[in-house]
């Protein structure tokens, strides 16, 4: 009976040891509290942003080549994932458009030209089940990176209750989701998102800034004479006009006049500052290795929250892009007065994740090898 308890306590000590002492440990304690990680896909071949004439024989040259590839984001993707003791399950999404088949008809039929860079199309909340196929598939072509950050419990909170409204079907039938577009900020009311914006935004509400967000932005002026649609009189821009525009509008004319400002957070330069990282071993940043995948740990649990400060703000300074898609909101608002479809404020049950054992531990700086 003395041997069955003391190998009884051996065994425990055993387990509680590797438990401890284990690679894992160290994550596996942080693990227990509050994280949001933004996974970074970049472009399959790169975009050129040097000039209109660049992105778009990037942009056509990219489509080429990659439009055979299954779970393809042409122009690159930002999802984010949230783990917290706030939830039953991680909540995994992005914002998304609802296909190629709008974008086809505005360049092609409708001729907006650069217009393609602002304009709102059919947006979505992206599932769960889809985006874990695709983080797979980019996995394996070496195409994904991450950076998670440890938050508190406070931005935890302000994040759910964000994705609740930003996805809430209001009594007008719209949510904020439903809209895709560059020029979008998530925060913005009645506005939507593109992916990366949804996914910078999330960081802001939890009171993380980009350390280097120049590296990160795209920001140019794109000539009005290249800008076509409903948001420049109906005007149809020819596909040799952008390829022979070989500089972005460069003079102090009058904005959404002369020009549109134009500033995106570009997936592919967020990719690359994460690689630099991992690669240049840098100070002050965990490596960390999830299913393969290295990634840049941060500790943002001391981020200032400000709690009275509203989800969603006033656009104090909106452009051409944003000016038409308000005015194309309040009329459909108008139209549809008259009904009255809502939903209860929590998030879509398809957002959210099954538990699936992931393999995660820290990653010696000095052990990697590219």
């Amino acid at each position: 009976m003395k041997y069955s308890i003391r190998k009884a306590l051996l065994v425990c000590l055993h387990l509680l040891l590797f438990v401890f002492l284990s690679p894992l440990s160290a994550y596996s304690v942080v693990n227990q509290g509050h994280e949001l990680t933004i996974y970074i896909m970049p472009t399959l071949k790169p975009l050129d942003w040097a000039s209109p004439r660049d992105l778009y024989k990037s942009t056509v040259s990219c489509f080429l080549k990659t439009f055979t590839k299954s779970d393809n984001y042409l122009l690159g993707h930002v999802a984010v994932k949230l783990e917290t003791s706030l939830l039953d399950k991680p909540l995994l999404t992005a914002q998304t458009s609802c296909g190629m088949k709008e974008k086809l008809s505005l360049i092609y039929k409708q001729k907006v030209g650069l217009g393609m860079l602002g304009l709102a199309i059919q947006g979505r909340m992206e599932p769960s089940e889809e985006l874990i196929r695709k983080l797979k598939i980019y996995a394996k072509r070496e195409k994904l990176t991450f950076i998670r950050y440890k938050i508190n419990e406070k931005a935890a909170n302000r994040l759910i209750q964000f994705v609740k409204q930003y996805a809430m079907i209001r009594e007008n039938s719209f949510a904020s989701c439903n809209y895709y577009g560059g020029a979008f900020w998530p925060r913005y009311q009645d506005e939507g998102a593109g992916c990366s914006a949804f996914g910078i935004a999330m960081m802001e509400l939890a009171g993380i800034k980009p350390v280097e967000p120049e590296k990160w932005i795209v920001n140019v002026k794109i000539p009005m004479n290249l800008v076509g649609g409903q948001l420049n009189n109906g005007k149809k821009i020819k596909i040799s006009e952008i390829k022979t525009t070989k500089k972005w509008y460069e003079s102090n004319g009058t904005p959404d006049i002369d020009f549109i400002s134009y500033s995106v957070y570009e997936p592919s330069l967020m990719f690359d500052w994460v690689e630099n990282k991992i690669k240049q071993k840098s100070l002050g940043y965990d490596i960390i290795e999830e299913d393969g995948v290295l990634g840049l740990l941060i500790d943002a649990t001391n981020a200032e929250i400000d709690e009275n400060e509203p989800l969603f703000l006033q656009n104090m300074k909106p452009n051409q892009f944003i000016n038409y898609h308000i005015q194309k909101i309040h009329n459909k608002i108008q139209l549809d007065t008259v009904l009255n479809i809502t939903q209860s404020l929590k998030i879509p049950e398809y957002l959210f994740m099954p538990v699936i054992p992931t393999t995660i531990k820290n990653v010696d700086p000095s052990k990697i090898v590219f």
